[in-house]
């Protein structure tokens, strides 16, 4: 009668860990492939729409789940969006999840959780004009913005802590916005040489 029982509850709790267990396969929701992830919140893989976006505002819920990562090459290739403005939810933006995409405005100032852009994130995307980030910004991988040769202005709203040597690669016309108080960014653009403008919050 023991054995059996024990059996049972083996079986059970078996039974129960296999529920549990997040599933590696993409859904489908909207224009949006997605996974769960072990923290019970969303990463977005990929991007299928396929219609003309003027401004894309990427959600910060779907279905129940909250969307904190945009994965990696979720955008890549995808040239049919204009502008796009990431959620306030989101924290991370993995290794080349817009390369070579159509956008003209990275904003990502909405994203007040945002503390890593990964490598190649915004490479070659030859038509960014502007890209936009949040004051909670740490870590802009290396070669983030490689090749965006009409990159105008990068508009650094805090101070991160580390920045690729090659994150502005090829990228003869940007000119980076920052903070009197970046002390951080300050050494970066006088190191590597590159163009900046000091644009302090207004005083009334």
């Amino acid at each position: 009668m023991k054995k059996a029982l024990s059996i049972v509850m083996i079986f059970a709790t078996m039974l129960t860990l296999f529920c549990s267990c997040k599933s590696d396969k993409p859904i489908q929701w909207g224009d949006y492939e997605y996974v769960v992830l072990e923290d019970n919140t969303a990463k977005i893989t990929k991007y299928i729409g396929t219609q003309e976006v003027a401004v894309l505002e990427i959600p910060s819920a779907i279905d129940e789940y909250t969307v904190t990562v945009i994965g990696k090459e979720a955008f890549k290739d995808v040239q049919c969006i204009r502008k796009v403005y990431t959620p306030d939810t989101l924290t991370t933006i993995e290794e080349y999840a817009f390369a070579n995409s159509s956008i003209k405005n990275a904003l990502m100032n909405r994203s007040k959780l945002l503390t890593d852009i990964g490598a190649y994130a915004f490479s070659e995307c030859k038509n960014l004009l502007q890209a936009d980030m949040p004051m909670s910004l740490v870590n802009l991988g290396d070669y983030a913005f490689y090749y965006c040769d009409k990159l105008k202005t990068a508009q650094f709203r805090g101070d991160p802590e580390s920045i690729g040597t090659f994150t502005f690669d090829a990228c003869p016309k940007v000119t980076i916005h920052l903070k009197s108080s970046a002390t951080k960014l300050q050494s970066y653009v006088d190191t590597y040489h590159f163009s900046f403008k000091i644009v302090d919050p207004v005083k009334k």
